[in-house]
């Protein structure tokens, strides 16, 4: 009697349906692990192109300027903001720079009629949406003249003009932002949710002056966005705007910066690092689950040896050898494998499909992720099976039959 090849499958298949509830179960588990797997990688990297693109989206040739604890501040003190003072004397000194773009923001409610709606407010310049990509829809942006003079003017991103004016036109409309009303002069196109999770088009912008006098909001800005005349003089900026910004903050020689300065190459290359990281994480702890997916594989067939001693013993008996025997629980161990990882590696895929979109990620499912995984909760399977198998083929014919 040989119990390998299709014939050993097959007879692995109806053995496994004598017991429906208990083979489902273990394929479960094991469909879980390979499904999960697959999810957890097609996230990390979904998420990891999606950090990468929003930075890119900044462009290439934009250095980004951030206050933080350093220099004098380096007791601990808060971080001292960057200023207009700043901002005048690298536009006055500076010969690299092509634009240099403030941006405050500051949490508030917005009001139209009797609705609501809590935005993010952006106090910057005239080329805010320009540096950041983002263009308008409808309408336009605010000019210096309405920075000179502090005009209540917005533009609006796409969330608030849903929360606040449904259906309607919102250009010309008047809205109050905290007690001040203000003319909405611009709409700007819907960029989506960044990968935090973040909805990016929950934005209001406004002139920094206005921001500054009206909503008594200080003199001060979060960080600067700064652009150079071309490329090829990224390496002259970098170095003039942090010799600008030590004169412009008084630090004298060996004090500290306090002031991050940021090349998109380096914010991106630390961005791409920390998702790897994550990604590796995730798999980690799904691999863990589909490790779980084989012990309950090995269990089962632990179980099913016990119960069938007795008929191993009768197939030692007729002549069936310790190497048939072991390759038919390795078959039923194969077998629940096989069911396990291809429901897994549908469930996954299916996964990594649905969840991407609303999450606002790119959608990165591999095929090779999906059939490695599969292939692997395979070998999986079969590992843990080996054991219990091995334990059938050792069985003591004589021993055997005497179990009932």
């Amino acid at each position: 009697m040989r119990l390998v090849g299709s014939e050993g499958l097959r007879m692995a298949v109806q053995v496994l349906l004598r017991n429906p509830g208990r083979s489902v179960l273990t394929v479960l588990g094991l469909a879980i692990g390979v499904g999960a797997f697959i999810a957890m990688v097609s996230f990390g990297e979904g998420a990891r192109r999606s950090v990468i693109t929003q930075f890119e989206s900044l462009g290439t040739n934009v250095l980004k300027v951030k206050s933080r604890v350093g220099g004098r501040d380096a007791g601990g003190r808060p971080p001292r903001p960057l200023t207009d003072a700043d901002v005048r004397a690298l536009e006055r000194e500076a010969t690299t720079l092509a634009d240099v773009v403030p941006l405050a923001r500051r949490n508030m409610d917005v009001t139209y009629g009797g609705d609501q709606h809590r935005t993010a407010l952006h106090g910057s310049t005239p080329r805010f949406n320009v540096l950041r990509d983002w263009r308008l829809q409808a309408g336009g942006m605010f000019d210096e003249t309405d920075v000179a003079e502090r005009a209540k003017v917005c533009v609006l991103g796409m969330t608030p003009v849903r929360e606040l004016f449904g259906s309607r036109d919102p250009l010309g409309e008047t809205v109050t932002v905290g007690s001040m009303p203000c003319r909405v002069i611009g709409l700007l196109a819907e960029k989506g949710r960044a990968i935090s999770g973040a909805d990016l088009d929950d934005a209001l912008v406004l002139p920094t002056t206005t921001m500054s006098v009206y909503l008594g909001i200080p003199d001060g800005y979060m960080y600067l966005e700064i652009r150079p005349k071309s490329p090829e003089l990224m390496t002259a900026a970098r170095f003039e705007i942090g010799e600008i910004l030590r004169r412009s903050h008084g630090l004298a020689e060996g004090e500290l910066d306090d002031f991050d300065l940021l090349s998109p190459d380096e914010v991106t290359r630390a961005a791409d690092q920390t998702s790897r990281i994550l990604t590796g994480l995730l798999a980690g702890i799904a691999a863990v689950s589909l490790l779980v997916g084989g012990i309950g594989i090995m269990n089962i067939l632990l179980v099913s040896v016990a119960e069938r001693t007795h008929e191993i013993g009768i197939r030692a008996a007729i002549g069936a050898s310790p190497r048939q025997i072991l390759s038919q629980f390795l078959a039923e161990a194969l077998a629940l494998a096989v069911v396990g990882s291809g429901a897994g590696a549908a469930l996954g895929a299916l996964a990594a499909v649905l969840v991407a979109k609303p999450m606002g990620w790119q959608q990165s499912l591999s095929p090779a992720v999906v059939a490695g995984s599969a292939l692997f909760g395979i070998a999986v399977g079969v590992v843990f099976g080996y054991v219990p198998a091995q334990r059938a083929a050792r069985l003591d014919p004589i021993q055997a039959l005497r179990r009932e």
